[in-house]
């Protein structure tokens, strides 16, 4: 079966986020989505506690973190241990010998932490897959990225990268997997089996979620 999947989602948990993981579910069912990863940054969502959301929200909710390395950011997902301190090649090699799934997020993209072409070729050996299409990325850095995944033979996914629950969905990945339950879901994005979607978010969803942020920094 083809599943909707947002592959790049934060919740209130990250410092930068706005939206409830309660808000984030119900963003994503109304939009049409079987799933999601929840990548909060430097907060990894455990596998226990994925499966304890999936069952209280009713939407495929998957284990992932956004890691902030000296190279740049890095998901992981169903991630297996902390991962503070090491470098971006260590981070990669620990995710897959934990049998976990490393996605290099808007990597061509300066302006979001992205990791750039050197580093995205260091880590081709860890069996990358690439997200090609961000809604919060310019269109440019997306193609860049297409380029590279499409000339390196990498899977490509696409994640909303929303810090908004309004942002979830604009962007996702179609995931061929046999079922809709985590184990399926994860072998299938690991094995390559997907397609990413969607489109960009819009300038007024983007100003919406600047000034929710400003205003939830204030109230700190």
């Amino acid at each position: 079966m083809l599943l909707k999947i947002d592959l790049h989602v934060h919740t209130d948990r990250s410092p930068d986020g706005c939206s409830s993981i309660i808000e984030v579910a119900e963003a994503a069912k109304r939009k049409g989505l079987q799933g999601l990863a929840i990548t909060d940054h430097d907060l990894p969502l455990t596998e226990s506690d994925a499966l304890r959301l999936s069952s209280e929200l009713g939407l495929l909710v998957m284990p992932g973190v956004e890691l902030s390395t000296p190279a740049g950011h890095l998901i992981i997902l169903n991630p297996k241990r902390e991962f503070g301190g090491l470098s971006l090649r260590d981070v990669a090699k620990a995710a897959c010998s934990d049998g976990s799934t490393v996605i290099i997020p808007h990597p061509m993209d300066p302006l979001s932490h992205g990791i750039g072409f050197s580093e995205a070729s260091s880590l081709i050996p860890y069996s990358p897959l690439i997200e090609t299409i961000n809604a919060s990325t310019l269109s440019r850095y997306n193609s860049r990225a297409k380029e590279f995944a499409s000339r390196n033979s990498l899977p490509m996914v696409g994640g909303s990268d929303a810090h908004l629950a309004d942002a979830v969905g604009d962007a996702f990945t179609v995931v061929d997997s046999p079922s809709c339950d985590m184990t399926s879901v994860i072998c299938s994005i690991s094995a390559g089996k997907t397609i990413p979607s969607g489109k960009r978010t819009s300038a007024v969803t983007a100003a919406k979620t600047v000034c929710t942020r400003l205003i939830r920094r204030m109230r700190r």
